[in-house]
């Protein structure tokens, strides 16, 4: 008879870290003691500093690094240590007292509640005979300062950028909201990461159905890891795959403030210096915090160039693939005998010119951002120059191609946010592959299916075309932006009663 191979079960995930939550605190302090190295281990970074010689004993631990050390000594540990011998019957007492004076004091009676703050900074004192503990926050650990923004610059405009501790991303917002109004909701979200987040909203401005949404996605999250807020945009996204991105990330608190007084959510997460803001639409990947610190005229300009532009990156390619190689008619007949003359040995067909390039121009972009960065742009630049110069007179690459490609690129940088610029670098290459196949009619349907896939987007269950389909009364700030004192006229205030 065959035995059966019995395959031993593998632990799941976190069932380690699950096992101590229920523990309840004992009144014997050793037994606490026993229950914090088996679940801290044998770290060196984790001190649990055990006084048996007072008259009655306690245990103090917390994570070195994380916690102001001299603060612990200076309000627990040395008034302790100066008690007298004499006032055993009431150590307890003074020791209790001593603690809640030193800070505000939270007490718990399960080491699930005990443990996660630890973890983050805090202090935990039990106490022989005591059947709680408590836990001081006393956390102080090492954090870069306020500089600019690097993603998001500005000519004119403030200078702050959010940092990666939460506590001082929440005072930039206050100091620029300085209204009751403000509210903060905070949770924890990865199994392991115990990760902390913080929901900014304006009770009087946010819409409550999107606040619930918002909370019951970032409840139910059931990962891991979190570590960037990245992961909890691609977690919550109700759109499944689409290259648009649906929610905002920002850098600014100037632009996290604006969204806010809107009656957006701003979703903020320890350990990075951006936050997440929705819901979103299309038309607020053109809006730049710029826009409204410089006159409206310059600004509606410049907003139409951003949305020039943005159709540049995506077609300019195709639209060239498509029309050297099935539409030669729309071409003037001066510039076709100046391509034709261009493209007079070289071997390769139009979509192949442009895919080479656009490939060898990614690959720049993606060294000019990973090499250090003082040479990083210097590469980028004088590689694309001497790679280009040298692809023309190889004679792999025609001049003209040379020019889209380079025209294509620069207009993709010109959306204030990456991730919608790299939206239109994917689109790209598939509108290059109808081109090459159909012609302008492949074009067409493209274009079709991308402003269908756009009406049918949501952010947090708001369409992503809100204010162009369907179409709103407010355009004040969507493709141009009217000036502030539009809405004091006597025409606005009229137009707007008679809605």
């Amino acid at each position: 008879m065959k035995m059966k191979r019995r395959l031993k079960r593998r632990p799941t995930a976190g069932s380690e870290t699950k096992s101590y939550e229920n523990i309840e605190v004992s009144q014997v302090v050793k037994e606490n003691l026993e229950h914090l190295k088996n679940i801290l281990g044998e770290s060196m970074d984790v001190k649990i500093l055990f006084f048996d010689d007072r008259p009655i004993p306690f245990v103090v631990c917390f994570i070195e690094g994380l916690v102001n050390k001299q603060q612990i000594d200076l309000s627990i540990l040395q008034p302790i240590h100066d008690w007298q011998d004499g006032e055993e019957d009431v150590f307890a007492e003074k020791l209790i007292g001593q603690i809640e004076v030193s800070s505000v004091v939270s007490k718990h009676q399960l080491f699930g509640h005990i443990i996660t703050p630890v973890l983050k900074g805090q202090v935990a004192v039990f106490v022989d005979g005591l059947k709680e503990a408590y836990t001081i926050p006393l956390e102080f650990f090492p954090t870069r300062g306020i500089d600019e923004p690097e993603s998001q610059t500005t000519v004119r405009g403030p200078r702050e950028g959010f940092i990666e501790t939460l506590q001082i991303n929440t005072t930039l917002l206050r100091r620029r909201i300085s209204n009751p109004q403000l509210r903060f909701k905070s949770l924890q979200v990865g199994n392991i990461t115990k990760t902390s987040v913080l929901v900014a909203y304006m009770k009087n401005k946010a819409d409550q159905q999107v606040l619930n949404e918002v909370m019951n996605r970032l409840h139910n999250l059931d990962t891991e890891k979190v570590f960037e807020g990245g992961m909890i945009e691609e977690l919550i996204d109700e759109n499944g795959y689409t290259p648009f991105p649906t929610f905002q990330s920002t850098e600014r608190p100037d632009i996290a403030a604006a969204a806010l007084a809107e009656g957006k959510i701003v979703i903020m997460m320890e350990g990075t210096p951006f936050v997440l803001i929705t819901p979103v639409t299309f038309i607020s990947f053109f809006q730049a915090a710029e826009d409204y610190y410089s006159h409206y005229d310059l600004s509606i300009l410049v907003r139409l160039i951003r949305l020039v532009s943005f159709a540049i990156s995506i077609s300019l390619p195709g639209m060239f693939i498509a029309v050297t190689s099935f539409h030669q008619e729309l071409i003037p007949p001066n510039l076709l005998i100046s391509l034709a003359a261009q493209r007079e040995g070289v071997p390769f067909p139009a979509f192949v010119e442009a895919l080479i390039m656009e490939v060898i121009f990614e690959i720049l972009r993606e060294a000019g951002i990973r090499m250090p960065r003082p040479i990083g742009s210097a590469v980028s630049i004088v590689g694309a120059i001497v790679i280009g110069e040298s692809a023309v007179a190889a004679g792999l690459v025609s001049p003209a191609i040379v020019i889209v490609v380079s025209l294509t690129a620069i207009s993709s940088f010109v959306s204030p946010y990456y991730a919608f610029s790299g939206a239109a670098r994917l689109l790209r290459f598939l509108l290059m592959v109808l081109a090459a196949t159909v012609g302008m009619y492949g074009i067409i349907m493209f274009m079709l299916a991308l402003f269908i896939h756009l009406c049918s987007l949501t952010s947090m269950g708001r369409p992503y075309f809100t204010s162009l389909a369907p179409f709103t009364d407010e355009q004040d700030d969507t493709m141009l932006r009217l000036p502030f004192w539009w809405k004091n006229t006597k025409f606005y205030k009229k137009w707007n009663a008679d809605r």
